[in-house]
Formats: structure tokens, sequence, C-alpha cells
């Protein structure tokens, strides 16, 4: 397998695309920063240019993080139906299981990666130009990431799985939408009627990313469970789904035809 990841990796760093879509991520958040600077110069009391602002817009925003997951597998698994290149690397005796799962901590690889290249450079514009707020913020960031990390990494396991076993890129992006996005909005109004879907839609990772708020008085992490069971439960649910969705893709992978 390290050599087919290693392969993949090589395959990674010759795509231009790896490096703009971090430097275009990059370019966005810290202009970001740049924004809130020029309007406290131009305006007095203005109160929003200090890095509790910036770095809150930034953990607020992790859901859309989610959804970039979707497009950095998409990116890293590359057009390996149409240009029948898997075909050609299970001809050669690699097995499937070592592309599956090779191709899987390629893109996990790559997202934690960007992600920190991403966030950090945010960070430091941050507190380069804005008030600074204290370090109490970047914890804060810290800590959000770590309790949202399973449940990105599901949403990578997801896409990985769709992309292997629907060859149409189309059907395989609608796929994962659907059960990434779709199904946890339909089962937010179930559930307002039915118990089973009120249930169900509190262990889904969109729901759960979404539900995550801050204590303004303790700058805690409000999550549907309290205290460390928290922390606990978003783990445990989001790495028990990544397990489950990357098994059912491998097992459906392992019996599929491959054009």
């Amino acid at each position: 397998m390290s050599s087919y990841i290693k392969s993949e990796f090589y395959r990674l760093l010759r795509n231009k695309w790896t490096y703009l879509f971090v430097m275009i991520c990059s370019l966005l958040m810290i202009s970001s920063n740049i924004v809130l600077a020029a309007v406290n110069y131009a305006e007095i009391n203005f109160s929003y240019a200090t890095t509790r602002f910036s770095l809150a817009n930034l953990y607020s925003s992790l859901s859309m993080v989610f959804i970039l997951c979707i497009m950095v597998a998409s990116m890293v698994f590359g057009n390996e139906h149409s240009n029948h290149t898997m075909k050609n690397s299970v001809s050669y005796g690699i097995s499937r299981s070592t592309i599956y799962f090779g191709k899987l901590i390629v893109e996990i690889t790559y997202a934690l990666v960007s992600f920190v290249i991403i966030t950090g450079l945010h960070t430091i514009s941050a507190y380069v130009l804005l008030e600074n707020s204290g370090p109490g913020e970047v914890e804060l960031l810290l800590r959000n990431c770590f309790v949202c990390l399973p449940l990105l990494l599901f949403a990578l396991a997801t896409t990985n799985c769709f992309l292997f076993i629907i060859e149409a890129t189309g059907g395989g992006i609608a796929a994962i939408t659907g059960l990434l996005i779709a199904l946890p909005l339909v089962s937010n109004l179930l559930g307002m009627k039915f118990r089973f879907f009120y249930n169900l839609s509190r262990v889904l990772p969109w729901n759960m990313i979404n539900e995550i708020g801050v204590d303004s008085d303790t700058r805690s992490l409000l999550l549907y469970w309290e205290g460390a069971a928290g922390y606990r439960n978003y783990w445990l649910i989001g790495i028990l789904q990544m397990i489950i969705v990357s098994l059912i893709g491998y097992i459906i992978f392992q019996k599929k035809e491959i054009k």
C-alpha cells in the first residue's frame, strides 16, 4: 500500500489545483481580516475588528468546511472512472483494498494539511491586523476543530465511498449531497412530527456541526451532550459512521465490475 500511496501523493503534488485550492481559500480568509482592519481604520466606533470576531467567524463556519470536504475528496480522487486509470491499477496487480483505502488516506492527509495551513494563515493574519482579544480565542478555535474533526472525516469517507461505487461524477455528487446534507435537513423537518426522525437528526454529522454553540460568559462549547460526554459522543458517533460508510463502500467496490 505504501507504494500506491506514494504514487498518489506524487500525482497530487503535480496537480496545480492542489496548490490553487489552498491558495484561494487562504486568500479569502486573509482578505476577510484585511476588510475588518480597513473598516476599523475608517470607522472610529467599529467594534468587530478583533481576533474574537474573526476567529468566531471561522469556527462558526465549520459546516462550510464540511461541504469543502466533498470538493477535496473529489479533487484527490480525480477522473479515475472516465480516464480508466482504476482499471489499469487493478490490471497491474494492485488490490482493490489498497486502491480504496489508499485513496482515503491520501484524501484525509491532504485535507488535514490544507486545513492547518488555511486556518493557521487566517489566525496569524487576525492577530497581526486586528485587536488581540487574548489567547483564549485560539483555544476555543482548537476545541471546535477537535470536536468537529471526526465529522469532517466522515464527510471525506462518504465522498470517497460514493465516488468509488458510482461511475457518473454527477450521480456520485448528488448521492453524496443527499446523504450528507439533504437527509439531515429532511430529518429535521420530519423530526418535528415523528420521534424516530428527531432522534436520527441528532446523530447526523451535518446537524451535529451546526448545533455547536459557544457560551459567551464561560467561553465553553455548547454541544448536544454536556461536559466530557459531549466530546466523547461526537467522536464516537463520527468515527463509527465513518467506519460504517467506508466498509459499505469497500464491500460494494469489491464486487463491482471496473470498466
